[in-house]
């Protein structure tokens, strides 16, 4: 394993990218992240060098410089295993496969919506229509004749009035 860190982050792109509402925390986030990348410059990213020579010419003990050498170049500092962008990258590809069927999703509204808006600029105009051409035009809205209906005139508030079948529980 080794020290990573992003050197670099766009945070002006970043920030054209998020609602205003949320500028405060990506700016807290910002501070934060510096403060962070801060410390973690401030520290080498390997172990200092030391002369061991000039420490083996000065102490008498015999091999206690090499043994100290020996342990010195055997430290390893583990760095913690990188567990998140794995999970960040399939975040990344889920969300972009939601994006696209959202985009489909849209396509397929705004072609309905095309083809509502070209299906009502090819009707007449309302101010020429008469009545029968607005009732073909809007068989759902408009109050039929031919049927008996009660307030408000919808197929759900209707009970079946032309329905000349006697019920049983009348007789």
């Amino acid at each position: 394993m080794a020290r990573r860190a992003l050197q670099a982050i766009n945070w002006s792109a970043l920030a054209e990218r998020i609602p205003e509402s949320e500028r405060t925390a990506l700016a807290a986030f910002k501070s934060k992240s510096d403060k962070y990348l801060q410390r973690l410059m401030a520290y080498p990213e390997a172990l200092p060098k030391i002369e061991w020579s000039y420490y083996k010419n000065t102490i008498s003990t015999p091999g206690l410089v090499d043994k100290f050498q020996q342990q010195y170049e055997s430290i390893s500092v583990p760095y913690p295993a990188d567990k998140y962008t794995a999970a960040i990258d399939n975040e990344q590809k889920e969300a972009a496969a939601k994006i696209q069927k959202f985009i489909q999703d849209v396509n397929v509204s705004i072609d309905a919506a095309e083809a509502e808006l070209n299906k009502l600029k090819a009707m007449i105009p309302y101010e020429e229509m008469t009545m029968d051409d607005f009732m073909d035009a809007h068989p759902t809205v408009f109050m039929r004749t031919d049927k008996v209906t009660t307030w408000p005139h919808t197929e759900e508030s209707q009970e079946d009035l032309n329905d000349d079948t006697p019920d049983e529980e009348n007789h």
